[in-house]
């Protein structure tokens, strides 16, 4: 009861930011003197905005020998969804344009990248198809081409693999016997991700409620503790992160509890914040910028 009310105060006040303000997601990152353990190392971070304020979100980060790199999706008026984009980032603050990777007919984002036996990967956000896509690059980072359909017929949304004890685990949102995407998260099963066997988790879904529990990236160590990070999208889609601890992942168990809440503390203009990823001494996130409208 108490979140239908304060989602109704949100939209009521989203609405009264649309009349004065205008509204973008870019990219913040940076590398920090230690591994993130605390939100005040997330206030130093350099900012990435689209030239024309469109939108950056969604980023993954890859290291490719001595090179940094943040994959993105991008949206402008031109094409009609979104599509997925990359740029290389330096430690002085500096990137260079982005360039496309891979634009579809069909709406493209959450470019998760990751590597199986020194081969990139990536698993893009492809609900719009019903699909849940596996694309291999062929020239890192500009040239991919589709591995295969992981999974199909399936409305799927910020799908994150993660390696555990041996197994692959898919991190999901689904919309089966439920309103929203973030009302549940399920977990899908195999030992061999490019040659599957899937199997749905016992406990599917491992989480259900409203709008808590869709990823917001990869897992990742914080403070120590082995987290995934999730939206929470309670005062407006992209409000806040979650990081839920991963107290158990089995093929048999899966235990979480809620460690922190990620808040865009670090710009009194930001709104929202979405996708967060962490490696060793690097970040880099997701928000949402409110400018006044002229």
């Amino acid at each position: 009861m108490m979140r239908t009310i304060l989602k109704k105060w949100y939209k009521f006040q989203q609405k009264q930011h649309a009349r004065k303000f205008d509204s973008h997601w870019y990219m913040r990152f940076g590398w920090l003197q230690q591994p993130l353990k605390h939100q005040e190392q997330l206030k130093t971070l350099f900012e990435i905005h689209s030239p024309r304020k469109f939108t950056f979100a969604d980023c993954f980060y890859a290291q490719d020998n001595d090179r940094h790199f943040i994959f993105f999706e991008e949206v402008d008026d031109i094409h009609p969804v979104g599509f997925l984009s990359v740029l290389e980032i330096f430690k002085d603050g500096t990137y260079t344009e982005p360039q496309t990777i891979l634009k579809l007919d069909y709406h493209l984002s959450y470019p998760c990248i990751f590597q199986i036996e020194n081969e990139w990967f990536m698993i893009p956000e492809t609900s719009a198809n019903k699909t849940i896509e596996l694309w291999k690059c062929t020239d890192f980072p500009l040239k991919w081409e589709k591995h295969s359909n992981l999974l199909e017929s399936i409305e799927a949304v910020d799908t994150t693999p993660f390696l555990h004890n041996g197994m692959w685990y898919l991190f999901t949102s689904t919309r089966r016997n439920c309103k929203k995407f973030g009302d549940r998260l399920d977990l899908f099963m195999t030992e061999d991700l490019l040659n599957p066997n899937w199997q749905e988790h016992p406990q599917n879904p491992v989480c259900k409620g409203h709008q808590q529990f869709r990823m917001a990236g990869k897992p990742f160590i914080y403070d120590g503790k082995l987290v995934r990070p999730s939206q929470d999208s309670l005062k407006r889609y992209g409000g806040n992160i979650e990081l839920k601890h991963i107290v158990e992942l089995s093929p048999t168990t899966y235990k979480e509890s809620l460690l922190e809440v990620v808040l865009p503390d670090w710009n009194p203009q930001d709104d929202g914040c979405h996708t967060i990823n962490a490696e060793g001494d690097f970040v880099v996130l997701d928000a949402i910028r409110l400018t006044a409208k002229k």
